[in-house]
């Protein structure tokens, strides 16, 4: 939680951590360059693709109808019973009693309510996505944050600061993400802002382990793919393997939410094969807060010098499902 906090804060200097993390636009970071499910769309000048955060989309509508909505009984029922003293009670004179400790429960309510309500609001009403350009034209890499103006944060490629954010093991599974983050340094070289890019994979065991390698060479092979497309040019670079669709379908929901369990129903591996059966049901139900979470949000919209600097030539190839 605490490296959390860290990697999004700005206004600050670059940490030891991740310095030590650090990728260089300049050198290999992997043997293969493969993008596979990050990528909306594919041009000779520029590279569109998902935020670290793009399919977690559905978790905070999740939230908010477990705790969110415990909490809110919970509030509702504290105010009733601070509002409504028993008349037994009134005779001893402990109104004023009743009325302090359950309007102090009634706060604490509210005070986990807005828990919730924040992870619901990060889903919920807000974009269908956020995604990044690399652009060859410029040498720029443009992140969407929201639609009109100051909505798109900028850096150049070459000053672009690149690392693995690895976070610590963490929740029910006790298992720790990592993800591609870029720090956009000031001229003193202070984090400005932040943003993480494209693959997020998570650890159930460590780097240095079989399964923590080949997780990981996963996060390093869709990097490298950005990094080759800035430095050589798609020529030197394989097709995109998947597009990830931009039309808000529930299929293409339970497509996004499933992807790689088809690989492990059909791995021969019982075991394998019976954690798959095991997570489909909350996969699916998954996929329903997903596809629920993206039909109350909006489509980004790039401003028009973004556009303008990214201008596709013959030849772009888009990534299209339905």
């Amino acid at each position: 939680m605490i490296s959390k906090e860290i990697s999004r804060r700005t206004k600050r200097p670059v940490s030891d951590t991740e310095m030590s993390a650090r990728l260089d636009q300049k050198k290999q970071c992997a043997a293969n360059a493969r993008s596979s499910g990050t990528a909306f769309k594919a041009a000779d000048n520029y590279l569109e693709v998902c935020d670290g955060l793009y399919r977690e989309k559905g978790w905070g509508l999740l939230a908010f109808f477990t705790a969110g909505i415990g909490a809110l009984c919970l509030t509702a029922m504290t105010a009733w019973m601070a509002t409504h003293v028993p008349s037994a009670i009134q005779q001893k004179g402990q109104t004023g009693l009743v009325h302090w400790t359950f309007g102090f429960f009634t706060l604490v309510g509210i005070g986990i309510f807005m828990l919730p309500l924040r992870s619901l609001m990060r889903d919920c009403f807000n974009y269908t996505r956020r995604p990044i350009r690399f652009n060859r034209s410029d040498r720029n890499i443009y992140a969407f944050r929201h639609n009109g103006p100051g909505g798109v944060v900028s850096v150049r490629w070459d000053d672009a600061f690149l690392y693995v954010d690895r976070q610590p093991k963490g929740g029910i599974t006790s298992t720790a993400p990592r993800v591609v983050r870029c720090l956009v340094l000031d001229e003193h070289g202070q984090v400005s802002d932040s943003f993480p890019i494209g693959k997020r994979v998570v650890l159930a065991s460590s780097e240095e382990g079989e399964l923590g390698r080949q997780t990981m060479n996963e996060l390093y092979e869709d990097f490298e793919y950005y990094r080759r497309f800035m430095e050589d040019g798609p020529a030197s670079l394989p097709a995109v393997e998947e597009f990830l669709a931009t039309e808000i379908s529930f299929r293409n929901s339970l497509k996004l939410q499933f992807d790689g369990m088809s690989d492990m129903l059909r791995s021969g591996n019982v075991f394998l094969q019976l954690v798959g059966i095991v997570a489909a049901i909350p996969t699916f139900i998954l996929a329903v807060a997903y596809h629920l979470a993206q039909l109350t949000c909006r489509e980004p919209v790039w401003p028009e010098n973004v556009e303008r600097a990214c201008t596709p030539a013959l030849g772009q190839t888009e990534g299209v499902a339905s």
